[in-house]
């Protein structure tokens, strides 16, 4: 009965209504074909009791067999009771067709209904209804190949589209809002230390036993201040323009990607004193990725890598499934468990001294991106020493 069923929910619609119209007009034939031969019986039985016969008898010349004629001369008055049965079984003969035509239509018309269109129609409606209600956890489950399969097959990938973008829409909402924190966070303390300046100023300025040189050491305080207002600042707008950025994956040689990686690399660890080493295990071929945001990402990250490593940065490069995953590894301190929960927070820097020059916005900048293109960012520490960031690309 399964095999049927699942047989049955392949034959696309219009096929399945001349199935089932079909049978049901044949059906109605035999009915009918069956009910005014029954009921012209009927009346032929009725007729046969009232008919008034002439009766003859014809004898031959050379034979003594004679024959008798019956000609049929009238019919006589129906009883009550007869007339009645004879004008039904003639309304039977006379309408029989078109009522088991009727009948058959609906009830094909019924079936077909109940079991081609009424569950894809009932869940197409119920899924109108959630999604106009911004519900979308729910599954249009309909198994059927016909075209109202399909439909309902297109359905629920529009259902997980739009689950897809709001998911992303919510993480770019709560991503803004932890950004909009550590940015009021951050801008916090530039402006308290310019005001108390300020204030030391305004009590001290034109005091003759306050000397130049720390009214001078005042304002370059006050100067230094604002110009990190600013940075930060710029800092906000470079935000902005990254999270409006478009990714525009595009077929690219994985091998010229390699090729691209390393050189980047080459030329980031020069003047370092550092040794890179570059692992790529790529098969040659094409890969569909953002080349732009790879690059972007991967020099966020092997510069954030130069700070800490001591001797060496081991970068690889593989594709993983559907993802290009590129790792890059130093020999420094590694992170500490609270770095592998909050490095990649927007304004983190783990070295209060090195913050003066970054605003902890590398691995954050290389996370957005990655999620952005599909994929990932990954902290970790290796076995032995030092930190290893692994970025991963959806490159299908």
């Amino acid at each position: 009965m399964g095999k049927l069923r699942k047989a049955i929910a392949r034959i696309p619609l219009v096929s399945s209504l001349i199935i089932v119209m079909s049978f049901f007009i044949i059906l109605a034939v035999i009915l009918s074909k069956t009910t005014t031969s029954y009921a012209n019986e009927q009346i032929q039985l009725i007729q046969a009791k009232y008919i008034v016969f002439d009766e003859k008898t014809d004898v031959g010349d050379e034979s003594e067999h004679s024959v008798v004629h019956y000609h049929y001369i009238d019919l006589l008055p129906f009883s009550e009771e007869d007339e009645q049965a004879h004008n039904f079984y003639k309304i039977i003969y006379e309408y029989s067709s078109f009522f088991w035509c009727i009948v058959s239509i609906t009830i094909g018309a019924v079936i077909f209904y109940f079991g081609k269109l009424q569950k894809p129609i009932k869940l197409l409606i119920n899924a109108s209804e959630n999604i106009s209600d911004d519900n979308l956890d729910f599954v249009i489950d309909y198994s059927g190949k016909d075209e109202l399969g399909q439909l309902c097959s297109s359905f629920e990938k529009m259902r997980l589209s739009l689950m897809d973008n709001n998911r992303t829409m919510w993480r770019m909402v709560e991503e803004k809002r932890k950004l909009n924190k550590a940015f009021s966070h951050e801008l916090r303390t530039p402006l308290t230390v310019m005001r108390g300046n300020v204030e030391l100023l305004e009590k001290v300025y034109m005091r003759a036993d306050v000397s130049e040189d720390k009214k001078a050491a005042l304002l370059k305080t006050v100067s230094k201040n604002i110009e990190r207002i600013e940075s930060y600042v710029y800092s906000m707008g470079t935000m902005s323009k990254l999270e409006d950025q478009p990714i525009r994956p595009m077929q690219t040689c994985s091998n010229k990607l390699s090729a691209q990686l390393k050189k980047s690399l080459e030329i980031l660890c020069q003047g370092n004193g550092l040794v890179s080493t570059f692992e790529a295990e790529t098969e040659s071929g094409d890969i569909n990725v953002d080349g732009n945001v790879v690059m972007q990402v991967f020099e966020n990250i092997v510069s954030n890598a130069l700070r800490y490593a001591v001797k060496t940065i081991d970068v690889s490069c593989h594709i993983s499934s559907d993802h290009l995953v590129i790792s890059v590894s130093d020999d420094g301190a590694g992170f500490s468990e609270e770095e592998l929960k909050t490095a990649t927070a927007p304004y983190y820097t783990g070295n209060q001294n090195d913050s003066e020059h970054h605003f902890g916005l590398g691995l954050y900048l290389c996370k957005i991106l990655c999620e952005k293109h599909n994929g990932a960012l990954k902290l970790t520490n290796n076995s032995t020493t030092g930190a290893c960031v692994i970025a991963s690309f959806f490159c299908k």
